[in-house]
């Protein structure tokens, strides 16, 4: 087996080197990079990224507390004759806490499954534009587990509500 050429034995390090040396005087500098590194030093300029996604995270995980209190406390109150109907068939204050509980863990939940799919499928092309981009899974556990407390958060004060709601108070329109 022949040998290659001393100079076809240069690593990629010390051809970058040769090649920034080269044009270290010229007008136009370069400064040679591997693709992963470009990006590296791009996310840097933009800045501490954890703290930009914590920033943005924080205010949307309010709203959605909010949002979606709003919307169950409502839906209790539009189903306020419902749920006395099923005080009356004999569902206890606790069975009825769970159902709103049960309702509210459904919608946050499918919510971001829905959401980390699509996620999902959108990272295999965005990580095309910045290399070593990824979807891991406890981002998706920690995605589900954040929905999970959001509903438990949000259908707190709407099931105690209608847990606590009396039958006779319920039924004629108080």
């Amino acid at each position: 087996m022949a040998k290659a050429a001393p100079h076809l034995a240069m690593s990629q390090a010390a051809v970058s080197e040769a090649i920034d040396r080269t044009f270290a005087n010229a007008p136009s500098e370069t400064n040679t990079a591997s693709l992963r590194e470009s990006a590296q030093q791009a996310m840097q300029r933009i800045g501490d990224l954890n703290f930009m996604v914590r920033a943005i995270l924080t205010p949307v995980f309010a709203a959605l507390l909010f949002s979606i209190g709003t919307l169950l406390l409502q839906g209790i109150r539009e189903r306020t004759p419902e749920l006395a109907v099923l005080k009356t068939l004999g569902f206890t204050d606790r069975a009825i806490f769970l159902l709103i509980l049960a309702e509210a863990g459904l919608v946050c939940v499918s919510g971001s499954l829905i959401g980390l799919g699509l996620a999902m499928l959108a990272f295999p092309y965005t990580a095309k534009w910045i290399p070593g981009l990824s979807m891991p899974v406890v981002v998706i556990a920690a995605g589900v587990l954040v929905a999970c407390l959001v509903a438990l958060l949000s259908a707190a004060l709407p099931a105690r509500r209608a847990a606590r709601l009396r039958v006779v108070d319920a039924l004629a329109g108080r």
